[in-house]
C-alpha cells in the first residue's frame, strides 16, 4: 500500500525530500504516521531508528529514550561516511531531559554525512533549544474524503457497522486506521475503551467510580482511557464547539500529564470525576 498523505503534506514532504535539512522534526497527531513517513523520508539512507523504551529495555510508546541512548548515538555518529546517513529519533519528546541536552550536543557538532528525522505528538515537550535548531513541519490528518477511500477501497472493509466505528475512532489518522483493520484484538480493545471513555465523561457518577476502579491499577490502561475521552470530547468541538468542551478538554490533558508523572490513578480520576 502507497503511503498516504493530505495533499498540502505530500508537497511539503517531496520538497523536504527533495532537499533534506540536517535535522528535520515532524509532529502531528498519534496515528497519522509519523514513523512511518520517516523512514519513507530516509528510504535507503536509512541508518538506524531509535525508539522510547520501557524499565525491561521493551520498546514502549509510554518508555523513555535515555541519556545512554543519546551517549551511544553520538559515539556511533562520529564515523566518517561518503554517503548520508539518516537516524530517525521516533517520539523524540519521550527523551529524558538528560537526554535532551545530550542530543543538543549532537545538533551542534553532527557527524558527517548525518542527517536527523525526529518525530513528536508533543514537539512542545522539546527542549526551546532543540526546536530552534531544527526544521518543524507538520503532518496534517488525512481528509474524509481520503479516510473513505482507505477504509472502503484500500482496506476493502465492507461491514457499514465496521466502517463508522472506523472513521469515529481514527478519522484522518491513516496508520491508526491500518492497525485497527489489521488487529481484530486491537480494534475490540480499542472500541471497549471509547465505550469506557464515553462513561467515563457522560455517565453517573457512581458508574464512573465503578470504573475508575477498574482502572485504578493499571497506568497505562487509565491513560488510554484519557487519550479516548480526548478524542470524544475533540470530535464535539468540531461539530459543535462548546466552552463546557474546552474546559473540559484542558483538564483532560492535564488529568493526563499528573497520571503519566506517576501521581496515584484513582485518586487523579475520582477528583476529575467528583
Amino acid at each position: 500500500m502507497d503511503i498516504i498523505l493530505h495533499p498540502t503534506t505530500k508537497r511539503m514532504l517531496e520538497g523536504l525530500k527533495m532537499n533534506l535539512p540536517q535535522s528535520v522534526l515532524l509532529s502531528g497527531a498519534e496515528g497519522v504516521g509519523l514513523r512511518t513517513i520517516a523512514t519513507w523520508i530516509a528510504s535507503k539512507q536509512l541508518a538506524m531508528t531509535l525508539q522510547p523504551v520501557d524499565s525491561k529495555g521493551n520498546i514502549s510508546a509510554r518508555g523513555t529514550i535515555t541519556v545512554e541512548m543519546i551517549r551511544n548515538l553520538y559515539e556511533r555518529t562520529r564515523a566518517r561516511h561518503a554517503d548520508r546517513h539518516i537516524v530517525i529519533i521516533d517520539d523524540a519528546d519521550r527523551m529524558s531531559h538528560g537526554a535532551q541536552g545530550a542530543f543538543l550536543k549532537l545538533l551542534e557538532e553532527p557527524g558527517v554525512s548525518i542527517y536527523f528525522i525526529l518525530t513528536s505528538h508533543r514537539p512542545q515537550a522539546l527542549l526551546p533549544t532543540i526546536r530552534s535548531r531544527v526544521q518543524q513541519s507538520v503532518v496534517l490528518p488525512i481528509t474524509t474524503q481520503q479516510t473513505v477511500g482507505l477504509i472502503n477501497k484500500e482496506l476493502g472493509i465492507t461491514d457499514q457497522v465496521k466502517r463508522i466505528q472506523l472513521q469515529f475512532i481514527a478519522k484522518g489518522l491513516p496508520a491508526e486506521l491500518i492497525r485497527l483493520t489489521d488487529d481484530e484484538q486491537y480494534f475490540a480493545q480499542k472500541a471497549k475503551r471509547i465505550g469506557d471513555a464515553r462513561d467515563f465523561l457522560q455517565a453517573e457518577a457512581y458508574n464512573k467510580l465503578v470504573l475508575i476502579h477498574k482502572y485504578k491499577g493499571d497506568r497505562e490502561g487509565a491513560l488510554q482511557l484519557i487519550d479516548s475521552a480526548i478524542g470524544i470530547l475533540t470530535h464535539s468541538l468540531s461539530n459543535n464547539p462548546q466552552s463546557s468542551h474546552v474546559n473540559q478538554l484542558e483538564r483532560l490533558i492535564d488529568l493526563g500529564e499528573r497520571i503519566e508523572n506517576n501521581q496515584n490513578i484513582q485518586l487523579q480520576l475520582t477528583r476529575f470525576v467528583l
